[in-house]
């Protein structure tokens, strides 16, 4: 059992960092589905608009997953953090050496495929999450009353 628990909170370090679990961010049960989710979907998306494919990078997950606790700890939806961070500073808070940053932000939909037709339906989602020169990017997910929070942070690397 202890090499269970201890697996779990690995993973759980991976994919949302240190952040998320020093919090009383709550995170659904099937986040790893979720975000498996979105990624095949913005890399499909991408592939049928003619861009390429998006790695997934840990620490734009770390910064991501840091931004969507925060909203949900604090109950508001903004792009600027509670102590007024923005996608920028939260990245380089992570180490990260970005050239080029964007974030994209939901509330509420409970299904990844929403999340992508609504962004694909936004000017200005769209053209992050289809820019050509972004390379990687990483999803955040917490759970809120009343509904999930989600964040994805692109970005090319210098």
């Amino acid at each position: 059992m202890t090499n269970l628990i201890r697996a779990i909170s690995i993973l759980f370090l991976t994919l949302f960092g240190h952040s998320a679990l020093a919090s009383n961010c709550a995170v659904p049960e099937n986040a790893d589905a979720l975000v498996d989710e979105i990624a095949a979907s913005v890399n499909a998306t991408r592939r049928a608009n003619g861009e390429s494919t998006l790695r997934i990078n840990r620490r734009l997950g770390r910064a991501a997953a840091a931004h969507a606790c925060d909203m949900m700890e604090h109950d508001f939806f903004d792009h600027q953090g509670t102590d007024g961070s923005t996608v920028l500073v939260r990245v380089e808070n992570t180490g990260y050496r970005q050239c080029l940053v964007g974030e994209n932000l939901a509330w509420g939909y409970p299904e990844s495929a929403r999340i992508i037709r609504e962004w694909m339906q936004s000017a200005g989602h769209r053209e992050i999450m289809l820019h050509p020169r972004i390379e990687e990017f990483g999803i955040g997910i917490s759970q809120g009353e009343n509904g999930p929070y989600w964040v994805m942070v692109v970005a090319k690397r210098c």
